[in-house]
């Protein structure tokens, strides 16, 4: 799924095309209590220049945004580039090994992976060497040589490139990609191909390094026709497309058609047993996820119960065709049928038209239908009204078509005593007011939909009236409705958004636990600008954790090998700490490091004089200052350090490495944003010095911090919770240089028992 871009292939509501759909727990409904700037980076965001949101993760945790201004040193243009915000961090995408930052090029965010991880952009400028086409540096987006460029981690990759030779300046667009990012769709003029002749638009697929052209069939392909939509489906395998060209042998017109691309054939969409080929334009709107079930309108008549010629919605699956604007009372008036949307798999389709399908309908104004398992359901109605001269407007619906999202002006319950355009959600047989709170709902004020969750359980819409506490201004405002609760979400941390700046939603995450939208306001202290910031408002889940735990302190000893071999040398002692002849034992004890010891040979001697430990303390900030103090020390020590070979002090290095699980409020585009990290390790290094005493070796000891070792690792008001595993250390090899291999266990924390 792509995520930010006004993709109709997945079925939900075509005109929320920022919001993504997702997951969320039916009882969560905790406010969105915390608020970040996203639109700010290292070198910049306070400039005077707005930022654009243009798309985020399903997660909402990697948010990308659009900005004439320099967040990082690697920017240093003053052109649109292209910026992604994750764990706090924004990066340059826009960048290449070969140019980023052209005076004379902007970029356009075409799309990313479900996770975000692959994003795609156009630009005009080369990014790589191999990107050679005949650019006009003062032809801007969208003409010119636009090329399609895809950013994974640290690697910039040419999407569309000339494969035929030439460097064709035709330009090319990014269309859509899988769900995974694998499979990218491009639109372009250029003959990627050898086997593309025409000067027409054609799609193209790139993936695994291969370009393949889609819009061909076998009965033609390079017409001087253009191709237009172009839409996958989540694992890529089906490409649907409309075209006038005949790329399959059941089309004889010359109108325009709709066509599916699957497993290198080309089939005919728009097309069913009582026509398909007269003189009427089909306009593709949507497919099941899978792609399976493909919708589109049409004025032909394409099975024997359409008799009208008005526009109709028809579904084409499993090679058959059926007509989806129809009902018991009607279908065949001089009304348009509209496609509106559907659920995920394709089994319910919303659609409205002015004509009465149900009984229950009695009004000649615009109304919402479902169809599903051949019956269709009036669905813009309710206990006290539904037959009113209002329009009925479809805004959105969950993947599982069980809640559906529509406006009106018309009362559908008495709670709405005004005449202004509300929201409300039909579940079932109920429907339910959502533009309302405890402080308005019925003033002089109409309400916007802006999007929801997945499983439709947030609904967010903007308007300018005051529906919460706290809102005491007139201008347009960001509210979410969840559990039969209003919130203000364009609030800001101290309560602020009463100034005289509108705020405009821009996008949530699929569970809906983090929206983004737009202000210039200053909603944080950071913000010191008078222009447009993309902000998000986020859920400050809680996690379990102790009262206190620290300081941590562990003993050090030397590490000893396990004998290997069943039956070796000799036996331990009888049960419980030994098992018998059936547990051997290494005679000698054989110590893990190939290059150091403690001390002399075990004789009881007053000489052994190696102590080791390592200490983790935590530094709590100082939250009355700006700088974060916050911190981790980290100490380690172990003194008579020999060399093996001759017992000598040893003056190399040793490494100390810790794994560690860290549970903290320091993930993804917020910092206060609970989560576990995967189990890393934690390794620094420990210098040794030799000592004057003769009877005593080297001491090795070091004392740091974990924000000395990895800026950024301790974040002052972002508890965390550090689970610690073994503490394990390391010689420094036969050169004494951690750096080089091979480097042997030499200590490990455990207990000396005298």
């Amino acid at each position: 799924m792509i995520i930010g871009r006004c993709s109709r292939r997945l079925l939900t509501a075509a005109v929320a095309c920022a919001a993504s759909l997702g997951a969320l727990a039916p009882d969560s409904v905790a406010s969105h209590n915390t608020f970040s700037l996203v639109s700010t980076g290292s070198t910049g965001g306070n400039g005077a220049l707005p930022t654009q949101f243009v798309g985020a993760s399903a997660d909402g945790t990697r948010v990308f945004t659009r900005t004439r201004e320099s967040l990082t040193s690697s920017d240093t243009d003053s052109r649109f580039d292209l910026y992604e915000h994750a764990g706090g961090v924004t990066s340059q995408l826009s960048i290449g090994p070969a140019g980023g930052s052209s005076d004379f090029h902007d970029v356009r965010f075409g799309g990313a992976s479900t996770d975000g991880t692959r994003v795609f952009f156009e630009t005009g400028e080369p990014l790589v060497s191999s990107d050679t086409d005949d650019c006009d540096p003062l032809d801007p987006l969208p003409n010119g040589c636009t090329d399609v460029y895809e950013r994974a981690g640290a690697s910039t990759t040419l999407v569309s490139p000339d494969l035929v030779g030439g460097g064709t300046d035709s330009g090319a667009r990014f269309r859509d990609a899988s769900q995974d990012g694998a499979r990218v769709l491009i639109r372009t003029r250029a003959p990627l191909v050898a086997g593309d002749t025409d000067d027409a638009t054609d799609l193209y697929e790139r993936s695994g390094g291969t370009t393949t052209l889609i819009s061909t069939g076998s009965p033609g392909g390079n017409g001087a026709f253009d191709v237009y939509n172009g839409d996958m489906s989540a694992d890529g395998s089906r490409v649907l497309f409309v075209t006038s060209e005949q790329l399959a042998v059941s089309d004889s017109d010359s109108a325009a058609d709709v066509y599916e691309r699957s497993g290198g054939a080309t089939t005919q969409v728009s097309t069913g047993p009582a026509g398909g080929n007269g003189a009427f334009e089909a306009r593709f709107r949507a497919a099941s996820r899978d792609g399976s079930r493909v919708f589109f309108e049409t004025e032909e008549a394409l099975v024997a119960s359409d008799n009208d010629t008005s526009q109709d919605v028809y579904e084409r699956s499993g090679g058959a065709t059926t007509l989806v604007s129809t009902g018991p009372a009607g279908g065949n008036g001089a009304f348009e049928g509209l496609f509106n949307g559907a659920s995920e798999g394709g089994t319910k389709v919303f659609f409205q038209t002015d004509e009465s399908l149900t009984a229950s309908d009695t009004d000649s104004a615009l109304d919402i239908y479902e169809r599903s398992g051949g019956a269709t359901t009036l669905i813009s109605t309710g206990p006290s009204g539904g037959n009113g001269p209002f329009d009925a407007l479809f805004q959105g619906v969950s993947p599982d078509g069980s809640r559906i999202v529509f406006s009106t002006a018309e009362s559908m319950v008495g709670a709405d005593t005004d005449g202004r355009l509300d929201l409300y959600q039909r579940s079932g047989d109920a429907t339910t007011l959502l533009s309302t709170g405890p402080s308005g709902g019925n003033g002089p004020y109409d309400a916007f939909f802006s999007g929801m969750s997945r499983d439709g359980q947030r609904v967010f819409f903007e308007t300018a009236e005051q529906l919460a506490g706290g809102d005491t201004d007139a201008f347009s405002d960001v509210y979410e409705r969840a559990g039969g609760t209003t919130t203000r979400l364009s609030a800001g941390p101290g309560g602020g958004g009463n100034d005289a700046f509108i705020a405009v939603f821009l996008g949530t995450s699929e569970d809906g636990s983090r929206v983004f939208f737009s202000s210039a306001e200053k909603l944080v202290s950071s913000d010191t600008d008078n222009f447009s910031d993309v902000y998000v408002a986020s859920i400050a889940s809680a996690y379990a954790r102790p009262a206190g735990a620290t300081p941590t302190k562990v003993s050090l000893v030397p590490a000893y090998k396990q004998c290997e071999a069943a039956g070796a040398n000799r036996t331990h002692g009888p049960p419980p700490l030994g098992g018998g002849a059936s547990d051997p034992s290494c005679n000698p004890p054989v110590q893990a490091s190939d290059h150091l010891t403690v001390g002399t040979p075990d004789s009881n001697s007053l000489f052994v004089q190696s102590l080791g430990f390592a200490s983790f303390v935590a530094l709590v900030g100082d939250p009355g200052t700006p700088a974060d103090e916050a911190d981790l020390r980290l100490q380690l020590s172990i003194t008579d350090i020999r060399r093996k070979s001759d017992l000598s002090d040893y003056a190399g290095e040793l490494q100390a490495n810790v794994s560690v699980r860290i549970t903290d409020k320091y993930n993804g585009s917020v910092p206060s944003d609970p989560g576990v990290v995967s189990d890393l390790s934690f390794p620094f290094t420990v210098p040794c010095a030799t000592t004057s005493n003769l009877n005593s070796g080297s001491t090795c000891a070091v004392t740091t911090t974990a924000d000395t070792l990895v800026p950024g690792a301790i974040r002052e008001g972002a508890r965390a919770i550090w689970q610690l595993g073994q503490v394990e250390v390391y010689d420094g090899g036969a050169d004494g240089d951690v750096d080089t291999a091979p480097n042997t266990l030499f200590a490990r924390q455990g207990l000396f028992i005298p």
